[in-house]
């Protein structure tokens, strides 16, 4: 059974060759595991993808703008109860078709139970995310509903 440092250290493999691993990334992943990123929905876009077939959906989408990323300053800090990991990492991607490079700094949450993740939650610069990955920017970004 993997520990959460194993499944970690599979996660950014996965990331390194998005283009040819996503199947292999899902596998990772609980039946009922959820792949989060809280504060998306500051974008309008969806923050919490919940099951295999969700999750699928969301590394297939980041795989239609980045073909792989580059990992970097990885710090991992691991949770009293063995079942988990904060971990804190760069990356870096180009977007598929320009020069444009996506660099993001990550603080992550990942929760290992029966040998796969239940919970990996990704909490990043939404401003970075907007500018890359909308048509308009920051221009797109819609009010806040606060």
């Amino acid at each position: 059974m993997r520990k959460a440092h194993e499944l970690l250290t599979e996660f950014f493999d996965c990331l390194r060759n998005l283009d040819t691993s996503v199947d292999q990334c899902v596998d990772l992943f609980a039946e009922d595991g959820v792949f989060e990123f809280p504060y998306l929905a500051t974008l309008g876009m969806p923050n919490r993808f919940e099951g295999k077939a969700s999750v699928r959906d969301v590394l297939n989408l980041i795989k239609s703008h980045f073909a792989s990323f580059t990992l970097s300053k990885i710090r991992i800090h691991e949770l009293h109860d063995g079942h988990g990991l904060a971990v804190e990492y760069h990356s870096d991607g180009l977007l598929k078709g320009t020069e444009r490079n996506y660099a993001q700094d990550y603080i992550s949450l990942l929760l290992e139970e029966n040998g796969k993740i239940k919970l990996l939650r990704e909490y990043m610069n939404v401003i970075s995310t907007a500018r890359i990955l909308l048509p308009k920017g920051l221009a797109d970004v819609p009010e806040s509903k606060q």
